[in-house]
């Protein structure tokens, strides 16, 4: 029914209404679920359904009153104890649900209930009623679902070969050696795919967004559940139950919005889950594989919704829909095996031996025209051709009248003629195809074989040096002798989804088993198959390079929203009562200075106290807001286990992530800058920090390697640790390797500490690996790990012990926003230290001061601590020497001190930190790490503490006394 006739309030309420009974009825039908002879649990779902039967029928709503009837009839039965709660009865009732949420979001949106066909769950509904539920296969899906967004997928189609004919022993070794790797099962791409982008059906502003944080929160909740279930497949009932309700759940919400490929991917993903959760199919490593994959699509998908324009970029989900279907059709994973790959990373692979920066480029150039699973798939092909022409050449110099040998070896040429054609190598499939003519002439004729057995050689040796190259230029390599396949490269994903063509099947007389067509078997996760044929392997136009096509992956959208506990937001409007209660206050003061009713003595002391109440006010407010804007650290730790678990796999070492402190709160804008860094060294602490297994057991360690990723907070501040129980670092290796490089000299080293020497990591470029692997990259990476911490105002500590492992400590603001500073004066300029670190202030005499190593020190209560003058850091005018007395401010950097004389020390005060701006930050102003406008206006510039530090050690080498006429004088004049 149309809602134009219907009064807009009525209808109002009723959405409101529907939608909470809705939301009532699903979470607590997967109590029933877990509790079946809970009859509380059935009441509270029998109420809502029988409150939205009844608001629709009042309202004329025929659709929704009809399927509701249904639903509070079959839970009128189980009320009454005629009916038994089954997971089929469960998933009935949810499919009835989702029916329900559709329509009513379709009335609210269009003014109609839409064309949802209720039908097949009614008729479900019946037949449950009458005993008879397995009798009816009205609905799509698992015990009678509706698919509520139907996405059409092909159905997997088996590449059945004709049997082959009878041939000699020799012939099947060639067959085999070519077909050996080729899957039985072969996921299509869907021919019908747009990827034309579309709207999505929101509803109000900002509905779209808590789509988004729901699905970004769904998604790893999955892969918490996944893991978590990987390492405890026993008696995981709990987890595979939670997990089917996260896929449920972003179905549902798919389904509302019309996002159609997210909506048929998470209901393949459900049912395949349906029956694993009921013991038909069993939970495996396999499984687990599977279906993190499913959930790095969906992460893929989610990612491409643009949530100003409310459109998405669709992605051709159809590949991994059909190997969804074939594990659930066929109870195991065994069909699917090596078409789904872990996730990929944010960087290509990298061959083990790094190549000069030119031949990276050129490759990386090359290689992103390329699908990277057809680059794969390529090379795997090549290199069963490649093996097959050996064996065949070996076979025929034996006997060279073997037929069956020599139309293997024409078809291998063509495979590599289509292969090498499809890759868009057109040199290579010319001199192939000529190969292959010499071959079927060769054959057609009565001449004896052998004859052609030393051009075919030739030929082919020139063929393979071409393939080499070829190869090379996409990424990958073939040794020229073994032809051995070094491990294919993984380009980065590119934001359009790539071909996977089927080339047309060389032309066989016989029916013999074909040789491996270079079909790619398309990875959902990494790059799903969308596009229709020749365009995977041709270079991009200028067109599609300008419209972003070949653009890296955009950064993950950050959540614009943050859940507040109620009674946070109760007391911030108990804080703003008592604000407006204080600014009636002044206003009522004013009136009695100006009409003469109160002395003036007597009003300045009810403005000094109502002032007094005003800053404490203030101090409430600002604490609240803080706490409001603070969410737990557990957002950023959630990726990593799943991070963990891929790099293990990879890297083949045995490592165990342990998390500590993930209840520790840090605000939100801290928090969404830190998950980059952390990946950075967590990879690191994976790949170099662990050594392989034998090296640990050889070094007296248990085989599984340990990483652990803490946080705490630390005063004001709040700390992260990466700790790994590894190799170590050697700060003399460091050196020799920064001296090798050219990032410090000689000399420099010599005057280095080991502490100084550990911070070499973080010089750009610097790698200290003897070997690049496709985890940690090349040395890259741990610059910008301190280049963006340095922009949180934060620093990085590095301790490690040769043999021991390492830790790595990121010391964080707890909020970027406001902090407390001492205000120092230099030079005639105000200047403000963050409290953080400042360890104490005290005032030194100047006779006390001595000189250690050219620089000025002094000893503080048996400490020998540094002295340096700020001014001279800051290149102000100096006037130590001018004063008995030097007011000084101590600063502690991690566990070093450092005494900074100022001209005088000013009070504590709460500044807002400012951005200096992006043209100010052009200039590298060392040492500073912001501004703040005091209470006149003026601007008073942030020191950093650790970059002072560094200046002062810096300044510290560069002092040499100076000698005039054989006179030393003074370091520093």
């Amino acid at each position: 029914m149309s809602q134009d006739f219907l009064d807009p309030e009525i209808l109002s309420d009723f959405f409101i209404e529907a939608k909470e009974h809705l939301e009532t009825i699903e979470p607590n039908l997967l109590e029933l679920e877990k509790s079946p002879e809970n009859l509380g649990i059935l009441n509270e779902i029998f109420r809502p359904m029988h409150s939205l039967k009844g608001a629709s029928g009042f309202l004329g709503l025929n659709k929704i009153n009809g399927l509701a009837h249904k639903a509070e009839n079959i839970l009128d039965e189980l009320r009454q104890g005629s009916m038994q709660v089954t997971e089929g009865i469960m998933d009935l009732i949810l499919s009835a649900t989702d029916a329900l949420r559709t329509m009513v979001d379709n009335l609210e949106t269009s003014g109609v209930e839409g064309d949802v066909d209720t039908g097949p769950v009614i008729a479900q509904i019946e037949a449950a009623l009458k005993g008879e539920l397995g009798d009816v296969t009205g609905g799509p899906g698992a015990e009678g679902e509706v698919v509520l967004e139907p996405e059409p997928v092909s159905e997997p189609q088996s590449v059945v070969e004709p049997a082959p004919a009878p041939a000699p022993e020799p012939v099947a070794t060639v067959e085999e050696e070519v077909t050996a790797s080729v899957p039985a099962f072969v996921p299509e791409p869907d021919p019908d795919f747009d990827d034309t982008p579309y709207a999505l059906t929101t509803v109000g502003e900002g509905h779209l967004a808590d789509f988004l944080e729901e699905a970004q929160e769904i998604v790893e909740n999955l892969n918490r559940c996944l893991l978590t279930l990987e390492g405890e497949p026993e008696g995981a009932e709990e987890l595979i139950n939670d997990t089917f309700r996260y896929f449920h759940n972003l179905k549902g919400n798919s389904g509302i919005i019309g996002f159609k490929e997210l909506n048929s991917l998470t209901h393949e993903a459900e049912t395949l889950l349906n029956k694993v959760r009921k013991g038909e199919i069993a939970s495996s490593q396999s499984m687990i594989d599977l279906l993190l994959a499913a959930v790095d699509l969906i992460e893929t998908l989610v990612s491409k919704v643009d949530i100003e324009t409310s459109r998405v970029d669709p992605v051709d989900t159809s590949a991994m829909a059909q190997i969804l279907q074939k594990v659930t059709n066929d109870g195991d994973t065994a069909a699917v095996q090596g078409l789904v790959s872990g996730k990929s990373e944010d960087h290509p692979k990298e061959a083990e031996a790094a190549p000069t920066p030119a031949e990276a480029a050129a490759v990386e150039s090359v290689a992103d025209e390329y699908d990277p699973e057809d680059v794969a798939l390529f090379i795997s092909t090549i290199d069963q051709q490649l093996k097959a022409v050996d064996v065949a050449f070996d076979l025929l110099r034996k006997d060279s009248g073997q037929k069956d040998i020599i139309d293997g070896l024409f078809r291998t040429f063509q495979t590599i003629q289509n292969s090498t054609g499809y890759m868009g190598f057109d040199e290579i499939r010319e001199y192939a195809s000529r190969t292959a003519g010499l071959v079927d002439q060769a054959r057609k004729s009565d001449m004896d074989f052998s004859l052609m057995l030393d051009i075919l050689e030739q030929e082919h040796a020139i063929l393979r040096e071409m393939i080499v190259k070829a190869v090379k230029s996409v990424g990958g390599s073939i040794e020229e002798e073994g032809a051995e396949v070094a491990s294919a490269p993984e380009p980065e994903p590119i934001s359009e989804p790539a071909a996977a063509p089927v080339p047309e099947p060389a032309p066989a007389p016989e029916p013999v088993a074909e040789a491996p067509k270079p079909a790619p078997a398309p990875d959902p996760v990494k790059q799903p198959v969308s596009k229709p044929a020749s365009a995977a392997r041709k270079p991009m136009s200028n067109a599609s390079k300008s419209s972003g096509a070949q653009q890296p992956p955009a950064k993950p959208k950050v959540s614009s929203t943050i859940r507040v506990d109620h009674h946070k937001l109760d007391h911030l409007m108990n804080v703003i009562g008592e604000l407006i209660i204080n600014r009636n206050r002044y206003a009522m003061l004013a009136r009695a200075l100006e009409d003469g009713q109160e002395e003036v003595h007597v009003v300045a002391q009810q403005l000094t106290e109502t002032t007094y109440a005003m800053a404490r006010i203030s101090d409430d407010l600002q604490d609240t807001i803080m706490k409001v804007r603070m969410v737990p650290v557990q957002t950023v730790f959630s990726r990593f286990p799943r991070l963990v678990r891929d790099l293990s796999r990879k890297s083949g070492k045995q490592v165990e992530l342990i998390m500590e402190g993930e209840e520790t709160e840090f605000d939100k804008s801290v928090v969404e800058e830190i998950g980059d860094p952390l990946v950075h060294l967590v990879r690191n602490a994976v790949d170099h920090g662990l050594e392989p297994e034998d090296e640990r057991i050889a070094a007296g360690k248990k085989p599984k390697g340990h990483v652990w990723l803490r946080a705490y907070h630390k005063g004001n501040s709040v700390a992260i640790e990466v700790e790994d129980d590894g190799r170590g670092m050697d700060p003399e290796k460091l050196k020799m390797v920064a001296m090798r490089k050219g990032v410090i000299t000689p000399e420099e080293a010599n005057a280095m500490d080991d502490r100084e020497a550990l911070d070499l990591i973080f010089a750009p470029g610097f790698s200290s690996a003897e070997k690049v692997t496709d985890i940690s990259g090349r040395g890259v990476g741990m610059d910008v790990v301190k280049t963006n911490i340095k922009n949180l105002k934060g620093s990085v500590h590095t301790q490690s012990e040769v043999g021991k492992g390492s830790k790595l400590t990121l010391t964080l603001p707890l909020t970027l926003a406001i902090i407390d500073a001492l205000m120092v004066q230099v030079g005639g300029d105000t200047f403000a230290i963050p409290l953080d670190a400042v360890s104490e202030t005290t005032k030194i005499e100047v006779e006390k001061l001595s000189e250690v190593n050219n620089r000025k020190a002094v000893e503080l209560r048996g400490e020998v601590l540094g002295i340096v003058e700020l001014a001279e850091l800051l290149d102000l005018p100096q006037s130590m020497d001018d004063r008995d007395v030097l007011p000084m401010v101590i600063i502690q950097d991690n566990d070093r001190r450092l005494g900074l004389v100022v001209d005088r020390l000013l009070e504590r005060q709460e500044i807002v930190i400012k951005p200096l701006g992006q043209y100010l930050n052009n200039f590298n102003l060392k040492g500073l790490s912001g501004a703040t406008i005091m209470g006149d206006g003026s601007v008073v510039l942030i020191l950093d503490p650790h970059e002072i530090y560094s200046l002062s050690t810096q300044l510290g080498r560069k002092q040499e006394p100076l000698t005039v006429g054989g006179a030393a004088l003074p370091a520093g004049k």
